[in-house]
């Protein structure tokens, strides 16, 4: 359970090259320590309340109005944001490098790979910025493991999301469940 009296956690991405990509400035863990439980399963979680401000790396801002749990793996090339909108549970899913989770400094650390996931309410999923993965595999010198390491990654989520496996299942990690919320999801 998230315990929003203790220090905010931080989740930083950046690009392949180390470039400031994005920064979310308040997270709170839903567990003490990072649990491996295996590669499917979330190896840590952390909850990022509605209007959390996000700083781009070019220093725009912004919010969203509902609150997303951030799911990270401990040998997986994505990591899953769970969010809870108004209409009901949505998923990004962002191909990315293996995230450092520093304890000390009370961050998460990845470098975003711009390939992306987006599941919809309804369990139907759609990749976007192919395009940019292509190019910037190019331009920031991906190197050949990490490509195929992230669409091999992606392919296996996408799997995962047509079973409805993993935080995809009905019985996902469910944080509105935990805290005896009402579920939002069309689906019930």
């Amino acid at each position: 359970m998230a315990n929003e009296n203790c220090n905010p956690w931080q989740i930083r991405s950046s690009k392949y090259d180390g470039t400031s990509h994005r920064l979310w400035t308040r997270a709170y863990p839903l567990q003490d320590h990072p649990l491996y439980r295996g590669d499917a399963t979330p190896y840590f979680t952390l909850l990022v309340p509605a209007h959390t401000v996000v700083e781009e790396g070019n220093g725009d801002r912004w919010s969203s109005p509902y609150d997303v749990v951030a799911c990270f793996y401990a040998a997986k090339y994505y990591q899953v944001m769970v969010l809870y909108k108004e209409t009901g549970t949505e998923y990004y899913c962002n191909s990315c490098t293996i995230a450092e989770i520093d304890e000390n400094r009370q961050e998460v650390r990845f470098a975003d790979m711009d390939l992306d996931l987006l599941v919809d309410q309804t369990g139907d999923a759609r990749v976007v910025d192919q395009s940019e993965f292509e190019q910037n595999r190019l331009l920031l010198h991906y190197p050949e493991y990490v490509s195929l390491r992230v669409q091999t990654d992606l392919e296996e989520l996408k799997k995962s999301v047509r079973l409805r496996q993993g935080v995809f299942s009905p019985k996902r990690y469910d944080w509105r469940h935990k805290q005896g919320l009402p579920s939002r999801d069309a689906n019930g």
